[in-house]
């Protein structure tokens, strides 16, 4: 199934007035172009699942949990394959990013069915309305991911889906909204 950019727009919005609902913390970013093209925010601090030695300095500040890593994850319509696609950044509490293996070994075992997947499904990349370095999760198979269904809210099933993949998932009230 996909999307056009009209209805990713009425989407978005309505997906933001449930978010708001849900005191979920989504945010809705327009963008300082003629198009006015808009996209989704989310920022979640989350425990790291293991301390990274590497992470920290001598030098440190005291107030900085190196046991802490920010993401930021950014909903982005694709007008080549007409999907949203998922973009995030993750960054240690000292500044320092996530190299493309730590991303990696944060995808769970159920979706990583073989050695080549991780290479196909999450990659490195400029975002494509930013310009800055970022993690995407390829949108090559979002059509064929989420078939046509009688949802109310392609986002919510949508996000439902690819987003475990790298860590955000959607509470379960979302689920009276589809």
């Amino acid at each position: 199934m996909t999307l056009d950019y009209e209805k990713f727009k009425a989407q978005a919005q309505e997906f933001i007035s449930i978010s708001e609902k849900l005191n979920d913390a989504w945010l809705i970013r327009t963008l300082k172009n003629k198009e006015q093209e808009i996209y989704l925010e989310k920022r979640i601090v989350k425990a790291n699942l293991e301390t990274n030695e590497n992470n920290t300095s001598p030098d440190q500040d005291e107030h900085i949990d190196p046991n802490l890593t920010t993401f930021v994850y950014h909903i982005v319509y694709s007008q080549s394959y007409s999907v949203p696609v998922l973009y995030f950044n993750a960054h240690f509490q000292n500044g320092k990013s996530l190299k493309l293996e730590e991303v990696w070994a944060l995808v769970p075992n159920c979706y990583t069915t073989n050695s080549t997947t991780k290479w196909e499904m999450i990659t490195q990349q400029e975002h494509p309305k930013l310009g800055i370095p970022c993690f995407g999760i390829h949108p090559c198979h979002t059509k064929d991911l989420v078939l046509p269904c009688s949802t109310s809210n392609y986002l919510i099933t949508w996000l439902s889906v690819v987003g475990p993949v790298v860590g955000l998932s959607l509470p379960l009230e979302y689920a009276k909204y589809t």
